[in-house]
This record gives C-alpha cells, structure tokens and sequence, in this order.
C-alpha cells in the first residue's frame, strides 16, 4: 500500500514538472499547428477521424464554379437543356479522349477546354442543327480523377480527387503530413501546363493568399519535403500565437505577424524589435514603430516599416506596462450574493468584496471562514520536489520535518479573521487582494464532534460551559482501553492540542478525538519480565557473595 502510494506521489510529481516544461517549448518549431502530426507519434484517433472528414467533404464546393477557370475532363458529366419546337435535354459524360458525344447534335472536342469555352463550343454546334438560342449547359456531375502523393506524408499513394479540391485536402487522403513535413514548400507538378507550382499551406490558412493552396488536376503530383529547420523566422511576446514558422523568400514583417494571428490589445507597437543575425556570431537589433498598425493591420490597408524580412529574424514584441489585465476574486458559501467579482489590483480590499457580496449571512461561521490565495498554487518549492523523490529512511531528522509541515500545508491560505475585519476594517488582517484570490464561508456548525474509544462517538450539541470531559461524557464517557491522557482537540482549521493541558477554548465545529492504549504484546511483557528477573537475580548473586567474603 505504502509503494503504491508512493508512486501515486511520484506520478503527479512528474507530470507537475511536465506541465510546467511545457512553456520551455515554446521555442521550438510548432508544426503540428498546421500538420496535426506529433513527433514520433500516429495517432490512429486522429487518422481515422481526418479520413471520414475527407470522404464526407469529397466533392463538396467552398465556393460556385467559376466558369472562365474551371477546366473540364475525362467523366466531367454535363446537363444540356435545347429549347425548341421538341425541347431536349441530355446528361452527357466527356470520354476519356476528352470529346463530348451530344446525342442528336455530335461530338464536340472538351480537351482541356474551360467550362466557358465548352459552353460556346456547344452552344455553336447546336445552334447548326437547331434553330434556337435557348441552349443552357451545366455540370451535372464532378468527375474524379488520381493524384500522385509523395514524401513527408503518412502514406505515399495514388489518391482519388475532384478538380474543385485542394492540395492540402489532397494531402490528407494520402494519410496527412509526418512531424516534420514543410507546410511552406511543397512543390505541386502540374502535367497540363509541365511546371511545378508552389504551394504555402500556412499562408492559405492564414488567409493571406488563396492560390497559395490551389486546386488539382489531371495528372497533377505533390510532393511534401521535409521542414528546413536551419531557414526560420520567429515571433515572440505579446501576439496570440508566437513561435517559429518556416522562412519563404518574399516574406515580410506583415507576413510573420499574421502568422502570429496579429497582436493583443496591451502589445507596445511603438518598440518594436527586429533581430537580425548577420553573421554566426553577430547580429544587429533594429527597434520599429508600428503604431499605426493598430488601426491598419486588420484592414488590409498599407503599413509603415513593413520590411522585408530575412532567414533567421526574430521579431519581440513588448508589451505595455502599465497594461493591467482584468482582475477578479470568488466569494461562495454563507454571503448575500455568492459569485465573481472584479477587483481593482492595489485598492480592492477583503471587507470591501465582502460588502458587495451583500455581508455574511445569519448562518455564517466567520471562524471558519478562509481565503486561498490561488497564485500560490503555481510556485514552485524545488526542496520539496527533491523531497518527493527520496525515501523517508534517507532523509535526515530536518529534512522529514520540513517535509511533514509542508505536507500539512494547505497551500495558498491566508491566516486572517474574518471577524476582526468586520469589527475594524483598518487592521492588519484587512488585506489587498490579488486576482483569483478565493474566500469560502462555511455554515456554522453548532456541534461538537466526539470520536474515536467513546461508547457513543458522534455530535454533540455545543454548550459554551462544557470541558472536554463533559463532552466526553455526553458520548456515553471514555470506551474500553481509551488512553485518556492522550485526548486531543483538533480545531475546525487544523490546530492540535492536547485535551488535559487546557490551554485552548473548545468552540462549535471542534474535534475531540480519543486514541486507544498503545498495543503491548504478550512477548513484550514476557521479554521484559525476564529482563527484570535476570537483573534481579544478578543482584540477589551480588548480595550473596558479598556476605561470603565478609564471613
């Protein structure tokens, strides 16, 4: 029981420590933003999800057709209405040599044709064999056709797509992108026109450029390579999402902020700093003001000091410092009006919460109230992590001490009373408050608790002229083997002391706990009785001799 506590301990311990080491990554290149991928890890949840997503979206449109860039091809399935004396209509495939076979009218050759192109071309050859200019075509039915995938994905295939698809939907049927996939290089072949298109998945997800994800033909091949982590650029500070983001020439300031996602309102745009490695060993700091950015960024107007930027930047974002964030406390249990409240940092003080609150109520039990400072949740003791991880047997007689107070500790309390502050707001115990400082008033209790070797443990109803004896006595009197000089009196907030010395006062919530006799075993008492057997033997010995010598 005792290891498997232990491990409990040991296990939370750890993952405290991972937690916290999870800002020191903050640094590094956070890919899986975009790629969804972990390193060294497949997440199968994930694939399986990412796979339904993808067949039930095949096919689906983001926006209408544009009719002067949507280039027609082989299973292409188009509506063509003819409205004559004997309106027609037809639902015609395109063949897999790209002609288009209109019953009654012809064929008509759709190789590599624009569905504006195709509808002249139609609209020409029918109006030869019917006198009308009522002619509608439309596409009835998107045809599929096979992409060639390949690198940093999970699974290099030959994957099915639509020409209304994306490169990234594409990539994800092909098992999406590994951890260290670029999400800013990849190259799209495209056999139509023979060149090779570039492609920025995160300049499309940021919005910035739509063609920078474009949509797939025909014999199209995508090829993923992997992240160049020695060509970054980096954001920090005060912006919703600083990191790392892979370098593309052409980028500029404006480019990596909204990469960034832009700024926060506290962010001082006015310094601004640019980091600039000129050299391995030397670099050149230059400060910016973007203040206008402010009023522009979100506007897509033109911004001053939009520099370009180069491999290795990194940008620093400062932030304001008079800037105070909202501040807020809890106030639940026996108060008028229970909830949240703003605070005002360096004014607010207890009693000035407890008033808005509405005051304590009748049932409340200021002696049991408390109020835990919640930032203290987040210090970090580094003895007692060390202490954690070491057995009690090797540690020295201080060290177990410190351990067993801190142990007992309840983290974050603030020793004040509540009554004291309600009687006289200028004492000392009226102090300021802190953000996400929280106060509890318990009901009053109006028993006494008597447990342990009692006939009748239980409450007892409080009566202010009561001693623990006759508390003791209402709960049937002391229980068989009860060690009556070891009766303790355990405060409602955790103070310990011995009943008999009387140098406390018992009060409403209050916990008298009478312990057992120690346990002495039968072998203890033999062992013992045979010790004192020997001595006195060895005496009645000594007495005996020393007689015979003085005969």
């Amino acid at each position: 029981m005792l290891k498997l506590k232990e491990f409990y301990i040991r296990f939370l311990l750890m993952l405290m420590i991972f937690v916290t080491g999870i800002n020191i990554l903050e640094s590094q290149i956070r890919n899986e933003i975009i790629t969804g991928a972990i390193k060294g890890e497949l997440d199968t949840l994930a694939l399986e999800t990412t796979k339904k997503i993808v067949k039930e979206a095949t096919g689906l449109l983001e926006e209408p057709i544009d009719p002067d860039v949507y280039i027609l091809g082989p299973n292409d399935e188009l509506f063509i209405i003819i409205v004559s004396a004997e309106p027609m209509q037809f639902k015609v495939k395109i063949s897999p040599d790209g002609v288009l076979a209109i019953p009654t009218v012809g064929a008509v050759d759709l190789k590599n044709k624009t569905l504006s192109e195709a509808r002249n071309l139609i609209t020409e050859k029918v109006k030869k064999i019917y006198k009308t200019n009522e002619i509608s075509v439309t596409i009835n039915e998107l045809r599929q056709f096979k992409v060639i995938v390949s690198g940093n994905v999970h699974k290099p295939n030959l994957v099915p797509a639509t020409a209304v698809d994306r490169v990234s939907e594409v990539i994800e049927k092909a098992g999406g992108m590994k951890y260290n996939a670029s999400v800013r290089h990849i190259k799209l072949f495209r056999k139509l026109t023979n060149e090779f298109l570039k492609v920025d998945i995160l300049k499309f997800l940021r919005g910035l450029d739509k063609d920078a994800n474009p949509k797939v033909l025909d014999g199209d091949m995508i090829i993923v390579p992997e992240i160049n982590e020695n060509s970054t650029i980096g954001i920090f500070g005060d912006v919703p999402s600083s990191g790392e983001f892979e370098f593309v020439e052409g980028d500029s300031l404006s480019t990596l902020f909204r990469f960034a996602l832009g700024f926060f309102d506290s962010a001082l745009l006015d310094s601004v700093e640019l980091i600039r490695y000129t050299t391995s060993y030397t670099s050149e700091r230059i400060v910016l003001d973007l203040s206008d950015w402010r009023e522009k960024f979100y506007l897509n107007l033109p911004l001053s000091n939009d520099i370009p930027l180069t491999s290795g930047d990194r940008v620093f974002v400062p932030k304001k410092s008079d800037w105070t964030m909202a501040s807020k406390v809890a106030i639940m249990g026996e108060v008028k009006y229970p909830g949240h409240y703003a605070i005002t940092k360096n004014k607010d003080r207890v009693s000035d919460i407890l008033k808005r609150a509405g005051g304590f109520t009748q049932g409340a039990s200021l002696e049991a109230a408390e109020l835990i400072r919640q930032k203290e949740f987040k210090t970090r003791d580094e003895e007692m992590e060390r202490l954690w991880r070491t057995p009690p047997s090797e540690m020295s007689e201080n060290e177990l001490r410190y351990f067993q107070a801190r142990v007992r500790e309840k983290k974050g309390y603030m020793a004040i009373n509540f009554r004291k502050i309600l009687e006289d707001p200028t004492v000392s115990d009226n102090i300021l408050l802190e953000d996400e400082d929280s106060i509890y008033v318990p009901t009053k209790k109006i028993f006494v608790n008597v447990q342990g070797r009692v006939n009748n443990p239980g409450l007892v109803l409080y009566n202010p002229d009561y001693n623990y004896l006759d508390y003791i006595i209402a709960a049937g009197g002391f229980g068989f083997r009860a060690d009556e000089d070891e009766t303790l009196v355990v405060k409602s907030k955790g103070e310990q002391f011995l009943a008999k010395d009387m140098n406390y006062k018992l009060e409403p919530g209050d916990n008298i706990l009478v312990p057992p006799e120690k346990e002495v075993s039968i072998w203890k008492l033999v062992t013992e009785g045979l010790t004192v057997a020997v001595q006195l033997a060895s005496i009645v010995g000594l007495v005996i001799s020393l007689m015979a010598l003085s005969k």
